[in-house]
């Protein structure tokens, strides 16, 4: 009995650092991502001579639609629509961030609630000196990771 417990505890480890380094390849690799094509793009645009450089750099930084040349009282209309989009646009926000905060605060609770489970079944299988020195290990990680939190590398909580 004492193996098969062993065996499916070892297996839960085994799954979850299979899972934990698949989401930090996937985060390297979408960094990675935004960087090769942030490369990318100042390549194509290192090649082209400085007027057209500049150009370009004005003609991105323009809304398209003052780009057709809009009369003065199309601009005013186009302007009022844009500052009631944006207004809607920071409620819509503002209703994603409170209900991502609802959600984390109803399931925060249960993951920390597992996370305790499992390092306490871990520190069952352990001598009492490995024990200790898992728990240093782990109060030295929880330390890193609040610190990152608190200096905003993490998610708000």
């Amino acid at each position: 009995m004492e193996k098969l417990l062993r065996t499916r505890l070892l297996t839960a480890l085994v799954l979850a650092a299979v899972f934990s380094s698949g989401v930090l390849v996937g985060m390297a690799a979408d960094r990675g991502a935004a960087v090769v094509e942030t490369a990318a793009a100042g390549d194509s645009t290192a090649r082209q001579g400085d007027g057209e450089r500049e150009r370009e750099r004005e003609r991105r930084r323009t809304p398209i639609y003052e780009q057709v040349q809009p009369t003065p009282e199309q601009r005013a209309r186009i302007d009022s629509i844009v500052k009631e989009h944006r207004q809607r646009m920071d409620a819509l926000q503002e209703e994603f961030r409170k209900a991502y905060r609802e959600l984390r605060d109803a399931y925060d609770p249960r993951y920390q609630e597992l996370i305790r489970d499992t390092r306490e079944a871990i520190k069952a299988v352990l001598t009492p000196e490995q024990a200790e020195e898992y728990q240093r290990l782990l109060d030295e990680w929880d330390r890193r990771r609040a610190e990152r939190e608190q200096r905003g590398e993490r998610d708000e909580r």
